[in-house]
């Protein structure tokens, strides 16, 4: 079994328009590779597609996939980086090409350099909640009568401890295996204390209480924090406001009250649902202009627009690609009049019409729609919906 061609394989398999894809791992080097190994697989797809994770099995290999788009990598990037924990810089950074090796060449170099500098100091209230935690646990572990509860508490205790060390450090952080595995590359003598400390309370006392030392010292006395106002305005997001794209959709409702989804299979993931729409074309008058457009193009639809109901937004580039969701009710649909170009191209999968009762209360509850915010606000107004449409 060869994990590169085996790897290489399965992206030319189920994502021929990958624009790139890695493979990443302990699978990679023979002297750590096991019988349970598997492959540890990064994709990335183009702007259009839907970011997921998925576990299939591959000639005989377990996978793991994570696939996104360029704009979605670098979101989880910076999401998982702000918690001191390079899961994903790591995979990029340190995987072998097996598809796009010269598009990806960039985005390593800069997650390898991210890996190499480290997260830098831990802010002063992260040390601080550390410091407290591993103080509390540790008077807890002194006074337990309960032996199953002493058992949880001297497992936890051991865990933070491991996190606090590396937080004190400025070391990245990690979880499961990852978390001895960064103790090792910080210090291997302090991390051989540490996991000799796990069945022995009084060398864990001793490495917590040496940990906690060097991180500041214990905290109890003193220790406060805040409740946040509830109604405090949320801090703007660092991304620039700059509309880079915009689309269109529709909340489709026929007369009967029936929501109009698209049922989408892809390779490479399970089927999902997305209403109707698509990008606004520079030529298009306006954004719901876009919307009667694509409407025609997908269902062969000509519809009558209520009003915009909804909006959501992701980034994109340099700024952000908004979708805007109008509540709209079907005038005529014929699927034998759609034209768009989705249906050209096979690789795209399939692009099935559906119906979705919206005055059955659990008629979205088994429906991937996505994206998953749209469904929860569709469940929650689905009688505002249906009476702003006009619809009894």
């Amino acid at each position: 079994m060869d994990p590169i061609a085996d790897a290489a394989a399965l992206v030319a398999d189920r994502y021929p328009d990958a624009r790139w894809a890695l493979l990443a791992g302990s699978v990679l080097d023979p002297g750590s590779r096991t019988a349970g190994s598997d492959l540890d697989i990064v994709v990335c797809v183009p702007d259009d597609a839907v970011g997921h994770r998925d576990s299939v099995r591959w000639r005989g290999w377990p996978v793991e996939l994570v696939v996104n788009t360029e704009a979605g990598h670098r979101w989880f990037i910076a999401k998982e980086t702000a918690r001191r924990k390079p899961t994903l810089v790591r995979m990029i950074a340190t995987g072998v090409p097996v598809a796009g090796e010269s598009d990806v060449v960039g985005l390593k170099a800069e997650c390898h350099a991210l890996l190499e500098a480290g997260p830098g100091p831990a802010p002063d209230t992260a040390l601080e909640d550390a410091r407290y935690g591993v103080t509390d646990l540790l008077d807890d572990l002194a006074y337990a009568r309960d032996g199953g509860e002493a058992d949880v508490v001297r497992s936890v205790l051991w865990e933070r401890v491991g996190h606090l060390a590396l937080a004190a450090a400025g070391r990245w952080d990690g979880g499961g295996k990852w978390l001895l595995r960064e103790l090792r590359a910080w210090d291997l003598g302090y991390a051989a204390r540490w996991v000799a400390a796990r069945h022995d309370d009084q060398a864990m006392v001793d490495v917590a209480r040496a940990t906690l030392n060097a991180a500041g010292g214990p905290l109890f006395e003193g220790y406060l924090r805040q409740a946040p106002v509830v109604d405090e305005i949320p801090a703007a997001s660092t991304t620039p406001p700059v509309v880079v794209r915009r689309a269109a959709r529709a909340i489709l409702l026929d007369d009967d009250g029936r929501l109009v989804v698209i049922k989408r299979t892809v390779p490479g993931r399970g089927p999902y649902w997305v209403t109707p729409g698509g990008g606004v074309e520079p030529e298009d008058g306006s954004v719901e202009d876009g919307l009667h457009r694509e409407l025609f193009e997908e269902l062969g639809a000509t519809a009558k627009v209520v009003r915009q109901v909804f909006l959501t937004s992701q980034p994109k580039d340099a700024g952000i690609a908004v979708q805007h969701y109008f509540l709209a009710r079907v005038m005529s649909l014929d699927l034998a009049l759609r034209s768009g170009p989705e249906f050209q191209e096979p690789m795209r999968g399939t692009y099935d019409v559906e119906y979705v009762d919206l005055r059955d209360d659990g008629a979205l509850a088994g429906v991937d729609l996505v994206p998953a915010a749209l469904k929860a606000f569709i469940r929650t107004n689905r009688g505002a919906l249906l009476a702003e449409a006009g619809i009894s």
